[in-house]
Order: structure tokens, then sequence, then C-alpha cells
């Protein structure tokens, strides 16, 4: 394939290949069968495995929630919440160069297999609201990996993102390596409202590239829903995978 400073010299059939390859190119590994290839889709985003209701971490089929939601260490605030694939191998690194090689043009090539999973998954929502970041983070990455998300789903669905609806208010430690109690800790009154408008009385998508605890999704909510949103689902790219279910 030629590449994009070869354009000028290309001929036509040669245009016609490079266009045929970004089309058919798979997102995830490169495979000429996109947007996502039948390998990646078994292996990390597994049809066969259902999400867990409370914290949307893949799980059995006909599980519903996974363990530790059933003992009651899931997420609160949430209605629901789904993640798309497992955050693993590829995809995990597909992810991570997003956010830090600052790749956020990438999201669009999943942005339709995305957006039509995400309607199969979760009730209609009236507007989709991305988890914030600090000023001082969005300053020195340049981009919020989740407002691209959710301004994807604005252009597929047609989903408004209401201005005003959430902000982070304090800057937080990475959550990386904390426990569930101690990300819990690090966010509490992380996250405001500014205009209660926004939200009062909506049903709201909340996005994120990714969930593990859900510590993040939960702080989101508990404020979206003091400021009076009717209902906040999570959905997320990317989360943890529970293979065996517990037997009661």
């Amino acid at each position: 394939m030629k590449g994009l400073k070869n354009l000028r010299s290309s001929g036509p059939a040669d245009l016609i290949r490079l266009v045929w390859y970004w089309e058919r190119a798979c997102a995830v590994c490169g495979a000429e069968e996109g947007p996502l290839c039948r390998n990646c889709l078994e292996e990390y985003f597994c049809p066969e495995l259902g999400r867990c209701h409370g914290c949307g971490k893949l799980v059995p089929a006909g599980a519903g929630l996974c363990r530790d939601c059933r003992a009651g260490r899931g997420p609160v605030g949430l209605d629901g919440c789904r993640a798309w694939g497992h955050y693993a191998g590829l995809w995990k690194n597909f992810i991570w160069e997003v956010k830090f090689k600052a790749e956020p043009w990438r999201l669009e090539e999943i942005a339709g297999s995305f957006s039509a999973w995400a309607c199969r998954q979760l009730p209609p929502a009236d507007g989709v609201v991305p988890v914030p970041l600090h000023s001082e983070r969005l300053a020195a990455r340049g981009f919020n990996q989740a407002e691209v998300i959710a301004s994807l789903l604005h252009w597929e669905l047609g989903l408004p993102i209401p201005a005003g609806a959430l902000i982070r208010t304090q800057p937080t430690a990475s959550q990386v390596g904390l426990s569930r109690q101690e990300r819990l800790r690090n966010l509490a009154q992380a996250f405001a409202v500014p205009e209660a408008a926004a939200v009062r009385g909506r049903d709201l998508w909340l996005v994120d590239d990714v969930t593990t605890t859900g510590a993040t999704l939960q702080a989101c909510a508990l404020a979206l829903k003091q400021a009076g949103a009717r209902f906040v689902y999570g959905l997320c790219l990317a989360g943890g995978k529970e293979l065996v279910q517990e037997e009661d």
C-alpha cells in the first residue's frame, strides 16, 4: 500500500486500491476484513458472552450480574452498564494508542460498529455525556477520548451532548493500581453538574473508554442523579471479563 506522501504520484488504480484498503482494514489488527475482522470480533468482542448489567464487564451468557455486583461490590447510581470489548491484547493497544499517542481519529474507524452495538444493548437516551477530564490533564493530553466517543455517537445516532452536563472539579491521582475503595476515595467530590437543567428528567448514556472497577462511572452517575437525571447508563469501549460464573 502506498503512503499518503505518495498520493500525488499515484495513478487511478493505486488510489482505488488505497481507498479499498482503508475501507476494509480491521481497525484493531490491520487485516483486510474491516472495520473489525472475524478474528478480532471473536477474540475481543466476544459475541457469545453477555455483559454484567451492573458494571458492564463481559460475563457468561445469561449471567446477568458478575460476582462482584451480586456481592454488592459494583457501582451504584448506574441504571445499567455495558462494555463493548475485553480490555486485552490488540484492543487494549488500540485504546492505549488513541489516548497516549494522540490518535483520536482512529476511533472513527469503529464508530459505526460501536454505535450499532450500543443501540442493541441499552435503552434509548435523550443525550450522551462524556466522562470529563480535569482542565490540567486535558491541557496536557490535548483532547478527551470520552468526548471523542460521545461526538461519534452524536454523529452516528443523532444523540445530543448536553452543554454543562458534567465537569471535573478536582484533579485526581492516577487510578492505576488502586483498589476500588481507594478509587472511590480518590474520586469523592471530583465531579459536578454546572447546569442542572441540562440533565434534569433525562435518560443519559455516560461514556468513557475503559471501565475496571466502575468507580469513575459511579462518581459521575451520582453527580448526574443528584442534579435530576432520571436514568444513567454507562457505556464503554472496553472492560474486564469474567469467564467462570460462581455457583450460588
